[in-house]
C-alpha cells in the first residue's frame, strides 16, 4: 500500500461525485511525410478516453493566484478543472470535449507528492 492511497481515493470519489464525464483528447502530431523537411510535421492523431472532470469557474481569488503562478495574466471566462489520476499523461496540445465544446489547456499542474500522482489541476482557455 502507497503512502497517498487514501487522498488519491478522496480525490477521485469527490471528483466523481461533483465533476462531469467528458472526453479528453490527446493530440500527437504525425511524423514528417517528407524526411527532407523534419519541420513539416504529418498529420495529427488523435486517441480519445473518458475522464470525469470538476469545473469551476475562475474567481477573482483564482485568477489572481494563476496570474501569480504562470506570471501572465487569465483571462475572464477561463474555467478550472480538477481531475484525478487518469491512465494517460496530460499535455497542454490536448482539448477537452465537454457538451460537444472543445475547451483549449492552457495551464496543467500535478499534484504528486512522493511520486504519487493524486489531482490534475487544469485551466481551460475562455
Amino acid at each position: 500500500m502507497a503512502r497517498f492511497d487514501r487522498q488519491i481515493q478522496t480525490a477521485l470519489r469527490l471528483i466523481a461525485k461533483n465533476g462531469e464525464k467528458v472526453v479528453w483528447r490527446q493530440v500527437t502530431e504525425g511524423a514528417p511525410s517528407d524526411p527532407s523537411q523534419p519541420w513539416n510535421p504529418g498529420a495529427p492523431s488523435n486517441v480519445d478516453s473518458d475522464a470525469t472532470i470538476c469545473f469551476l469557474p475562475v474567481n477573482k481569488e483564482t485568477r489572481e493566484t494563476f496570474t501569480f503562478l504562470r506570471g501572465t495574466e487569465v483571462p475572464k471566462g477561463s474555467v478550472l478543472g480538477y481531475m484525478g489520476n487518469v491512465p494517460f499523461e496530460p499535455n497542454l496540445k490536448d482539448v477537452v470535449i465537454r457538451d460537444g465544446k472543445e475547451l483549449r489547456i492552457s495551464y496543467i499542474d500535478l499534484l504528486s507528492p512522493n511520486g504519487q500522482k493524486i489531482l490534475y489541476t487544469v485551466l481551460f482557455q475562455s
